[in-house]
């Protein structure tokens, strides 16, 4: 029915390790910062920045991812450790999302500050995908890790939101259902609910 409602539903994640080169050029990188700063911003606060990690730093981000993992369980063995270290070197392009949160504007509470952070992610990710890529976001414990913190140097009002993996893939992206139109969308009746009734 709509080209550009058809291609928002059928973007589909894929798991980083599957996402392989190429990845998108620098001017393509650029174009999807452009898109993230074009997401609802009450305020103009801009809430949201990218922080691009070159090939030539993924072993000392997977030194952090290590760091994180022996943070949340001091007992992890190698292999554990290791893993954590793979997570930080799959993808051909890895972006981390930095989000800064003011909990003190009265005109923009920090709910629609997250808001903002989220449409300008989603922003991305439809950015790549129009240029050829798959993309996946992936967060978990480690992100709030001291570890990771330190890492991007983050200030309090700072917080390391997640990472966004991009690539190509060859195949075809599982297909996991959607919600129907009919569940996301309802009619406002303006009935008043029986509790204030009397």
């Amino acid at each position: 029915m709509n080209d550009l409602v058809d291609r928002i539903c059928a973007r589909r994640s894929v798991s980083p390790r599957h996402l392989s080169d190429p990845g998108p050029s620098p001017e393509e990188l650029k174009e999807m910062a452009r898109a993230a700063a074009a997401a609802p911003d009450h305020g103009r606060r801009g809430p949201m920045r990218l922080v691009h990690i070159p090939d030539s730093k993924r072993e000392a981000l997977a030194e952090a991812f290590a760091g994180a993992a022996l943070e949340a369980d001091p007992q992890s063995d190698a292999a554990r450790v290791e893993d954590a270290r793979e997570r930080a070197r799959n993808g051909a392009c890895l972006l981390a999302v930095i989000a800064t949160i003011s909990d003190d504007d009265p005109r923009v509470p920090p709910h629609e500050q997250w808001i903002s952070v989220g449409s300008a992610i989603q922003n991305v990710l439809l950015a790549a995908e129009s240029f050829g890529c798959r993309t996946k976001i992936v967060s978990g414990t480690r992100v709030t890790s001291k570890a990771m913190r330190s890492a991007f140097a983050l200030k309090g009002s700072e917080h390391l939101v997640g990472f966004i993996a991009i690539g190509s893939f060859a195949g075809s992206p599982k297909d996991l259902p959607r919600r129907r139109a009919d569940e996301v969308l309802s009619i406002w009746t303006a009935e008043t609910p029986d509790s204030c009734d009397g």
